[in-house]
């Protein structure tokens, strides 16, 4: 058999094997493009981080445990960042103050930022065009000279300024470090480093196994046809050989094409997350929101490699037995048995909570990874069983013909009902975890509300003179000081003033504040507040006054999104895990879509006899909906159930309080489970056409 033989036989096969191939490009297409857009999560997050490292410079030099930056000119520059507010937006004041003539430059800026210049981003630089100066300009001591790059920018909304100063200026300031270059990377210890981690091993447990259940339910959508064909070219002499090259070229072909839509695909949604997508304040850059190219690559050319591998593995009955195609043999019914892997995955996911504080970290991070695999591969081999044991439910709760029917074919091969709605199941577990697990997480187990009060001013200074301060310790100001044994002095009752405190101070906390004494305003101050009419001009011109006075003082109001206990970036998970959790969704509704219209064509026959002999056409395609919606059904609430606990696990071993997901997490994965069985629907519609009586003698 020559090549363009081969070829012919690959691509011949009818109107049926056209409507196949065209199926799996469709659902090869989809499953790539989700693939590679969820891989993208990890990489926006790393790239966000790496935009933003610089400012991390000058923390990594006084630090003993992050390595610091490496080295990039001889000479240095001093530099400072210190975070702050306006309105609540965060924005960030950096100052620096070159060392020589060739200081190190931060990404950005083609220039270190002279004295009485600054190098704003252009957010920044709108912000101060529109604010009074006494509120937020007199902030920044200089004129706006540079514009900030996208280099140096985590997001295009990022509110950051670069304040030129004199080395004489800044040498008294504390935490100011004199460096030699800047991160160009993600630091080792960046929360969204760390957020990365997390997201790649997310996506790789529980997206990537419903992805590809889908790419190999699309590639053996009416397998029965196919294998039926190729068995008939072994029977008239085609060796196993010419065989496995038709069918691999058969499906390579749809594979190949369904992986060149997914990279059409992936760049139009990539496009569309940029634009859509907010965190932490502002949209990801489009260069962020990308893969590297050799895993574009692997992924274009994996999914097409993994189809004709599913292909040729699913080959080996009709290579050595073409004969015994029509008649195969029933597989043994599943057993309890196939639990016991899920069993250790979630019984180690619980037992690692409350074992956390008595081993390691490294323990935990190297455990967690494989007890999740363990959980998402024991939900696939309990799978079969779930849907057998909801089969004998409909053989003894209903008498009705559909129902019957539609149980008698779930016990025949369970196996084959599960691959239709297992994809559903592992998202909707997939779903409830990525929702669960951002949704309100509370604090620290054991930590205290302790919030600045509205209009309060709050200003963390460090041990500073008390007369460098003096000018704000006015007007009902209360000072926090450094007494004997680094132990806070300051009355309970100012302080309650302030801040949502419980009073008086614990008398068994031996690192407690103390009630002051007669000499107390002679010590160090270290954190103070100022009270304010509680209009945002007012507390801008506290802040001002602060940063003019103590550069490297934090400043914060109730206005302010402060990160306690990581609030901010939870609500922000919030929002992506509801997002996650509609995409995983989207991939179960088309995995159940292929698992319909391949069951209807493994079936057609079959329902053809049904139907000549006095079946109803309706009766026919309620059949298909209960085995569908039942199955379905069935194993999606125990994968939500799973999803929960494994959410539970993993906020608990985080050591925070588990407040259980909100109602927007079951309306999601509810909402989302109903939108699979209605977009599986549209299959009903071809019942009609795969029955006619002609369809009797198919084959």
């Amino acid at each position: 058999m020559n090549p363009l033989t081969v070829l012919r036989l690959a691509l011949a096969g009818g109107r049926e094997q056209q409507l196949r191939r065209a199926f799996t490009v469709a659902g090869v297409a989809v499953g790539a493009t989700l693939l590679l857009l969820a891989l993208t999560a990890p990489f926006a997050a790393r790239g966000r981080e790496a935009r933003v490292g610089w400012l991390d410079a000058a923390t990594a030099v006084v630090s003993a445990e992050t390595p610091d930056p490496p080295a990039e000119k001889a000479d240095g520059a001093l530099f400072l960042a210190v975070s702050d507010y306006y309105a609540g937006r965060p924005m960030t004041r950096a100052y620096v103050a070159a060392l020589g003539a060739d200081p190190p430059l931060p990404p950005g800026v083609d220039r270190l930022p002279g004295p009485g210049d600054l190098a704003v981003s252009p957010a920044m630089r709108r912000l101060l065009e529109s604010t009074p100066d006494d509120e937020l300009d007199d902030r920044f001591p200089g004129r706006p000279t540079m514009t900030i790059s996208p280099a140096g920018l985590g997001h295009d909304d990022e509110l950051v300024a670069i304040v030129g100063r004199t080395p004489d200026q800044l040498r008294g300031v504390r935490s100011v470090a004199e460096v030699h270059g800047f991160y160009r990377d993600a630091p080792p210890s960046g929360i969204l480093a760390l957020l990365a981690v997390g997201l790649g091993l997310g996506v790789a447990v529980f997206v990537l196994v419903p992805v590809l259940i889908l790419l190999v339910l699309v590639t053996r959508v009416a397998a029965g046809q196919q294998d039926r064909r190729l068995a008939m070219l072994r029977l008239v002499g085609a060796t196993r050989l010419q065989t496995a090259l038709v069918a691999a070229i058969e499906t390579g072909l749809a594979a190949g094409a369904g992986a060149a839509l997914a990279w059409g695909g992936y760049a139009v949604g990539r496009r569309v997350a940029s634009a859509t997508v907010v965190f932490q304040g502002g949209h990801f850059w489009l260069a962020d929101l990308a893969v590297p190219g050799w895993v574009l690559a692997l992924v274009l050319v994996g999914v097409p490699v993994l189809a004709v591998a599913t292909t040729l593995v699913a080959l080996r009955h009709v290579q050595f037995r073409p004969l015994s195609v029509h008649r195969r043999s029933r597989r043994p019914a599943p057993t309890p048995w196939t639990a016991l892997p899920l069993a250790i995955g979630v019984g180690g996911q619980l037992l690692l909570v409350p074992l956390r504080d008595r081993i390691s970290a490294d323990t935990v991070g190297q455990l967690a990874p494989i007890l999740a695999i363990l959980q998402v591969v024991g939900v696939v081999l309990i799978g079969p069983w779930l849907c057998l044991l909801a089969a004998r439910a409909m053989a003894r709760l209903s008498r009705r013909a559909p129902t019957l029917l539609a149980a008698r074919r779930i016990a025949h091969d369970p196996g084959a009902t599960f691959r239709a709605v297992g994809v559903v199941a592992l998202a909707a577990m997939a779903a409830a975890y990525l929702g669960s697990t951002a949704d309100r997480p509370g604090p620290p187990a054991g930590q205290q509300d302790q919030r600045i009060r509205p209009g309060v001013v709050q200003v963390n200074t460090g041990p500073v003179s008390p007369d460098l301060v003096a000018p704000l310790l006015t007007g009902g100001a209360v000072a926090e000081r450094w007494g004997a044994g680094g132990r806070f002095v300051v009355s309970c009752a100012d302080v309650a003033r302030m801040r949502h405190v419980t009073c008086p101070h614990p008398a068994n906390d031996p690192w407690g504040p103390v009630e002051p004494g007669p000499d107390a305003a002679r010590l160090t101050v270290v954190q103070f507040y100022v009270p304010t009419d509680g209009s945002l001009a007012a507390e801008n011109r506290v802040r001002t006054q602060v940063a003019n006075l103590v550069p490297n003082a934090i400043i914060n109001t109730d206005r302010d999104p402060v990160d306690y206990q990581f609030e901010q970036i939870f609500r922000d998970l919030d929002r992506m895990g509801r997002r996650a959790a509609l995409f995983v969704l989207l991939v179960g509704a088309v995995g159940l879509t292929a698992g319909v219209i391949g069951g209807l064509a493994e079936r057609r026959r079959p329902f053809a006899l049904l139907r000549a002999s006095g079946v109803r056409l309706s009766e026919l395609r309620l059949v298909i909906l209960v085995e569908t919606a039942v199955t379905m059904l069935a194993t999606s609430l125990v994968g939500v159930g799973l999803g929960l606990v494994a959410a539970y696990a993993m906020t608990r071993g985080a050591d925070l309080v588990w407040t259980g997901p909100g109602w927007r997490v079951f309306a999601i994965v509810g909402a989302g489970v109903l939108a699979a069985l209605v977009f599986s629907l549209f299959a009903l519609p071809l019942v009609g056409v795969a029955t006619r009586h002609d369809a009797i003698r198919y084959e």
